[in-house]
């Protein structure tokens, strides 16, 4: 593996001590005194204000993020805990008022009309929170930040004893890949009895999320938290309506086929019902698939399959190991999920994961990999705040690296049978990740138009939504009060609220991405890194475009690419 080249070149400060650290609000509150005071008249003044502006962000942002790893990485970690929530408690509230003033200062300077095109978003950006901001919601934000923490705590400590081996949850998804439909049946209730035990916690968490979600909107002025968070998450290019037009479409398009691919499942394992352990296993009763050994292999692979598609992206995870900058394997009080980080000041991004050397570990790696070259491809850009692209853009340069590396995943299965079995496996999966999305996302819609909601109606809620996204194709007969609370497993709903509609919109993005690779791969990769250098200094359409496809979510749009992935599929 070479992690010899040098890929970012951290530009050194000019406005704050090379030395100084966060440690405490009174080392930070000068700089923003400073720059709220200081004379702005002429066009460069203007913009080296901004430069430092944007210096002191950087530098504020990458330290939470840091902190917030640890956090993660060992949730047991009593001291990484007092340190994020004193950041939550002591230096978040703060910085808000401040960045109030100076966004007020911005917005009243004449100077920013001579401002380039990429400053466009970041204008209206700073009017939109104008309009949000009020004072009122600084000690509530401040506590629901604590309280979304509260999330990982509960669900990192979720764990099983099967055969007295104590797995953590990733490690228990192993065994619904086993071949015995018993040893399936046994660890599914094992894992969501053990779930099951805090679902009267995580119901209380959520309800008091749903309360302070929704006075949070009110106090800005809004009917809800939805709407709310359309403006917060500067949603300048679609709407709630578009979101439900989505819903409709995957419904019209998506669907049909994943009933016919659950018949196939049904058919192939010789059943009369699926039941939720039969959806993972291979339909022809074959082994899981052991992609890799260690983390160490698992790394060297993904850095192999990359080199093949650009050595540049190759370079990026070497890079990255080089640091230390991965945290993959599973382990017990680490928090679940998957993330990458992104460092605004440093530049080198992080990436998290609980991998168990199975075949869904592959996808995570190859979808946060893809995050973290966006990371690498947008560091140029000079000002950090304009690299915060929306995550529709975020999760088009991760879902379209899946599929494109997927044309090297011999890296990982170099057996031609293995091979189409997880290109065959992850097409599939692809098509289920879109109802899920619009399930989730209208689950959302009405939890937060509804918020006076119960946690009865919300379970019934979910499971009638589950009716019309599962299309009937899995047996539930008996698990219902399983599947009443599914919801919970969910981290977004808990931790990024409404973070949810962009993998779906990212996801027909990176399919239309990915047959534009079969047409001309070397073409498709460069309109790929083009549209991912240009970080969030274009409208979401004109990312799309210069990628070199659609920001479209119509049925007959949804239908035109589903139809694509069929064929693929009936390739392998």
């Amino acid at each position: 593996m070479d992690s010899s080249a040098t890929l970012i070149t951290q530009s050194e400060r000019s406005f704050m001590p090379s030395s100084f650290q966060v440690e405490e609000w009174d080392g930070i509150v000068s700089f923003y005194i400073e720059l709220n005071d200081r004379p702005i008249e002429t066009q460069e003044q203007f913009e080296q204000w901004l430069k430092d502006w944007d210096e002191l962000y950087a530098v504020v942002s990458e330290d939470m993020r840091l902190k917030y790893i640890k956090t993660s990485i060992d949730t047991t970690d009593e001291t990484a805990k007092k340190e994020l929530e004193s950041y939550y408690i002591n230096i978040s509230p703060k910085i808000k008022p401040w960045e109030n003033k100076l966004q007020k200062r911005f917005e009243a300077s004449p100077l920013k009309e001579s401002l380039s095109e990429d400053f466009k978003n970041l204008k209206r950006g700073i009017e939109k929170d104008l309009a949000l901001f009020t004072e009122k919601n600084i000690e509530l934000s401040r506590d629901l930040s604590l309280m979304e923490n509260k999330y990982a705590e509960i669900t990192g400590a979720w764990s099983i004893n099967y055969e007295g081996k104590d797995l953590t949850m990733p490690q228990a998804s192993i065994y619904f890949k086993k071949v015995d439909r018993q040893v399936r049946k046994d660890v599914y209730f094992l894992a969501r009895e053990r779930e099951n035990k805090d679902a009267e916690a995580l119901d209380d968490l959520m309800d008091q999320l749903v309360s302070k979600r929704h006075q949070l909107a009110l106090n800005a002025g809004y009917e809800n938290y939805r709407d709310y968070m359309f403006d917060e998450k500067h949603r300048f290019d679609y709407s709630p309506e578009d979101c439900q037009a989505f819903h409709q479409s995957v419904a019209t398009a998506i669907i049909p086929l994943l009933r016919k691919i659950g018949e196939q499942r049904k058919a192939s394992l010789g059943l009369d019902a699926l039941r939720p352990w039969d959806m993972v296993v291979d339909p022809l009763q074959q082994a899981p698939l052991k992609p890799f050994s260690t983390t160490e292999d698992f790394v060297n692979k993904t850095v192999h399959c990359f080199n093949k598609l650009d050595p540049y992206f190759g370079a990026c995870i070497a890079d990255m190991y080089a640091k230390g900058n991965l945290d993959l394997e599973s382990r017990k009080g680490k928090a679940p999920g998957g993330y990458m980080m992104a460092m605004p000041e440093s530049g080198v991004p992080f990436i998290f994961m609980n991998h168990a050397s199975s075949e869904g570990d592959v996808r995570v790696m190859v979808h946060e990999g893809g995050h973290a070259i966006h990371s690498f491809l947008d560091y140029s850009i000079p000002f950090a705040n304009m690299r915060n692209t929306p995550s529709e853009v975020a999760e088009l340069a991760s879902m379209s690296m899946e599929l494109f590396s997927l044309e090297n995943w011999e890296s990982y299965y170099p057996n031609e049978g293995d091979l189409k079995r997880a290109k065959r496996n992850h097409l599939e999966g692809l098509l289920k990740i879109l109802p899920g999305v619009a399930k989730g996302d209208a689950f959302q819609h009405w939890m937060y138009t509804n918020p006076e909601h119960t946690r009865t109606e919300r379970r019934a809620k979910w499971m009638e939504l589950n009716k019309i996204y599962g299309a009937g194709i899995i047996d539930n007969t008996g698990l219902e009060k399983f599947q009443e609370v599914g919801y919970q497993g969910i981290l977004h709903f808990y931790q990024v609220p409404f973070y949810y509609i962009e993998y779906g919109f990212a996801q027909l993005g990176a399919i239309a991405m990915w047959r534009n690779f079969k047409s001309n791969n070397q073409k498709a990769i460069q309109a790929y890194k083009n549209a991912l250098s240009l970080g969030y200094t274009r409208s979401i359409p004109e990312i799309y475009q210069t990628a070199d496809i659609q920001f479209d979510f119509s049925a007959e749009y949804v239908s035109d690419l589903a139809n694509f992935v069929q064929r693929e599929l009936d390739k392998l």
